[in-house]
């Protein structure tokens, strides 16, 4: 039976990315005589048209954070709770999931609001956005439930007319339904989530949309400052002052997320406003801002300096550049996205197959997920980005 499942799985999967990847070129090639120069004209307009990337620092910086993530988890998983070494070292301030996450939001926002900037249209830059989101998230969602059809248990629904299978899906994919549980998956574990990393890809679609708010006022750098400036002190103060009121007033998404999250984003487009090669004092602004980070952390206003100095922190790092973070460029691409999507389920069915120790958990999903996002990147993120070409 076994047998039988895994070929009829890996025919799906082969059906799937043929689809997903060829159906263009078959479509293509007939009208064409030669399909050697198809490809070679395909290749220098893909090559024309596609952003060269700086090789800086933030490849390398978001893949720290997608690993940050992966420790935090590793701990939390596996029974131990909200703790983690640098939690114990901070005066259990702050996790390496809490500076992962806010790290991430705070890079997202200075280069997206920069391809906003750079977008002729809305529609130009709501194609980019989706092709960046979406194809991977569809086949992480696609790999995680056939990965649950081998552990699916007996006693549930047949898999194919189980209702949770199809909401899981679906109800992720379009971001603000997120379903994190399939009833009778891990039930036995820490947590019951299949992927529970998936609570911040809504918000992160939610600030790409909201940005939009400033998309015709995009050639006026002053008015811009004032409007996000203005933006993240409202963020921040919500967050401080009125945690309640976010807690308790519905949306449809959950306000409080959404402003614990907003002022990382903001403050990130905030700073991709500035002309940073031109700004004065640079690297006396970051040692003051670290040593301020610091000496909050031990005196229990962590939380709120941390608004201020860790986005400057993490550009003023992001836009230096070394010899391994340009290897990384070039060698690894941006994995991130991928290392984030599928550590937390890799992390699950390590702990539901072996039940191995914290440390052990840890080795074995940062291998493993650091693998996933690297062909993830290469096979799946990078050539749907490809497709905007035929958008824009």
């Amino acid at each position: 039976m076994l047998i039988v499942k895994t070929i009829s799985c890996i025919s799906f999967a082969y059906g799937f990315f043929k689809k997903l990847f060829h159906v263009k070129a078959i479509q293509i090639y007939p009208l064409l005589p030669n399909k050697d120069i198809f490809v070679s004209i395909k290749k220098v307009e893909m090559k024309a048209q596609l952003p060269i990337r700086q090789a800086n620092n933030f490849d390398l910086l978001r893949i720290l954070f997608a690993w940050f993530v992966i420790i935090s988890h590793s701990y939390f998983l596996n029974g131990a709770g909200a703790t983690d070494p640098l939690f114990e070292l901070t005066n259990h301030t702050f996790l390496f999931s809490f500076i992962g996450v806010k790290g991430f939001f705070i890079i997202s926002g200075y280069l997206i609001f920069k391809s906003m900037l750079a977008s002729n249209t809305i529609a130009e830059y709501l194609i980019k956005r989706v092709l960046r989101i979406f194809p991977a998230l569809a086949i992480v969602l696609l790999v995680t439930l056939l990965s649950v059809y081998f552990i699916y248990p007996s006693t549930l629904p047949s898999f194919f007319k189980n209702k949770d299978i199809y909401a899981y899906f679906l109800g992720n994919v379009v971001l603000f339904k997120p379903h994190f549980f399939i009833p009778g998956i891990f039930t036995a574990q820490t947590s019951n989530a299949v992927n529970g990393s998936l609570w911040t890809i809504e918000y992160e679609f939610f600030f790409y949309l909201f940005i939009l708010s400033l998309f015709f006022i995009k050639s006026n750098k002053k008015l811009l400052k004032i409007a996000l400036g203005l933006i993240f002190v409202g963020f921040v103060a919500i967050d401080l002052f009125y945690k309640n009121w976010a807690i308790n007033t519905r949306f449809f998404i959950p306000l409080d997320a959404l402003f614990d999250l907003g002022p990382y984003f903001i403050m990130g487009s905030l700073l991709s406003c500035f002309d940073w090669e031109a700004l004065p004092a640079k690297n006396s602004i970051a040692m003051i801002m670290l040593l301020a980070l610091l000496f909050a952390t031990y005196t229990n206003w962590g939380h709120t300096v941390i608004y201020f100095t860790l986005p400057f922190l993490v550009i003023y790092l992001g836009k230096k550049t070394n010899g391994f973070a340009t290897w990384v460029h070039e060698k690894l691409g941006d994995p991130s996205y991928g290392i984030y999507l599928y550590a937390f389920p890799l992390q699950q069915f390590i702990i539901y197959l072996y039940r191995p120790g914290t440390l052990l958990l840890f080795v074995l999903s940062t291998i493993g997920a650091f693998i996933f996002g690297y062909f993830s990147w290469m096979f799946i993120e990078k050539k749907a980005l490809a497709f905007k070409q035929y958008f824009i």
